[in-house]
């Protein structure tokens, strides 16, 4: 086929305009419907048509043959796959093994470090051991002691720390100690409901409880009523535990400070008090009470070992030679001298 031919057209120049180059083309050549030089370079449609059909043919033939090759392939291509996977869990595995290894390599060298150091601290005192050896072959060597006094302070200090024992000996010590204390409050001037009662005295609270005569019925010390009470029951529980630190042998010093007994017979207070003498006129029941306080503590004064009692009182019985002869001061204001000397110093408060 041939392309349809072109006029050449000669353009006109515009009117009342200058003439340009850009305003001329130079004229086409005039194309003919002539045959074609070489007619053997251009083939016909169904010609073409046939020949791309071939071509398609051939196309679809090698890729039916590909096909086929890949189908005849695949089961190779899986069964190297699977074999990569094996090879993938055998590579892992040798890792993991290879890792254990590393593992067991480290702490057998911890391990060695450690048996290396326990090896240097033994030879350390193996040579500390045998220069105390050396050193104390020329010292002279201690008498080896009994071993039945040792026997004896193991047994001792067993008692201490058994629980049982300790709780038993506690008992038995709080029944000593209660029978000292009763025996003492019998001989005391008390008033009901106290007469003739029993002490009774624990650690634990420590407490001390009356146990009334006859009722039995047991008495706290604001159930005992008077002050005269009161008195006997702290004079008989000081004195039956200094009986009993005398009995058991305890490190306890044997003194006595008691001060001003007699309060509950003469309550005087204030700056008016005096020495009260006491002498050879008729006697009432305070009176009478205080003497048989006063012969209960030169009583019992004489019967323990090693007690002293010192008392600090306002009373003063001038007709008993005992209480005459113990007296080591008297502190009045006739004689101007006092527990406490009249000219210390006093504060600007006061």
């Amino acid at each position: 086929c041939s392309s349809p031919s072109e006029t050449s057209r000669q353009p006109k120049p515009r009117p009342h305009t200058t003439p340009s180059l850009r305003h001329f083309r130079s004229p086409r050549r005039t194309q003919t419907n002539q045959p074609p030089a070489n007619p053997g370079r251009f083939k016909a449609p169904s010609e073409r048509g046939r020949e791309t059909a071939a071509a398609l043919q051939a196309t679809l033939t090698k890729v039916r043959a590909e096909s086929v090759a890949v189908e005849r392939v695949k089961p190779r291509l899986v069964e190297y796959d699977r074999a990569l996977e094996d090879d993938v869990a055998r590579v892992n595995g040798e890792l993991r093994r290879v890792g254990d290894q590393i593992q067991s390599w480290l702490r057998q060298s911890e391990e060695t470090r450690r048996l290396a150091d326990l090896g240097q601290l033994r030879a350390h005192l193996l040579g500390r051991i045998s220069f105390f050896l050396e050193a104390s072959v020329d010292e002279p060597r201690q008498v080896t002691r009994d071993l039945g006094v040792l026997r004896t302070e193991i047994a001792e200090l067993e008692a201490r720390v058994d629980r049982e024992a300790r709780d038993i000996k506690l008992k038995r010590a709080e029944a000593k100690i209660s029978q000292f204390a009763s025996e003492a409050f019998a001989v005391l001037p008390t008033v009901a409901p106290c007469v003739g009662s029993e002490l009774d005295f624990s650690s634990r609270q420590p407490e001390i409880t009356v146990i009334e005569a006859g009722s039995g019925a047991v008495l706290r010390l604001p159930d005992v009523g008077s002050d005269q009470n009161y008195l006997a029951i702290h004079i008989a529980l000081s004195f039956a535990l200094q009986r009993f630190f005398e009995v058991v042998n305890a490190p306890v010093p044997g003194v006595l400070i008691l001060d001003q007994i007699s309060r509950p017979y003469f309550p005087q207070s204030g700056e008016d008090e005096d020495e009260t003498e006491i002498s050879g006129r008729e006697e009432d029941e305070d009176v009478q009470a205080m003497r048989q306080h006063i012969d209960f503590l030169f009583a019992e004064t004489a019967r323990r070992n090693g007690l002293q009692v010192l008392l600090i009182e306002h009373a003063y019985f001038a007709d008993d030679p005992r209480y005459v002869g113990a007296t080591r001061e008297r502190w009045t204001r006739a004689s101007g001298q006092a527990l406490i000397p009249l000219d210390w110093p006093t504060r600007d408060d006061e």
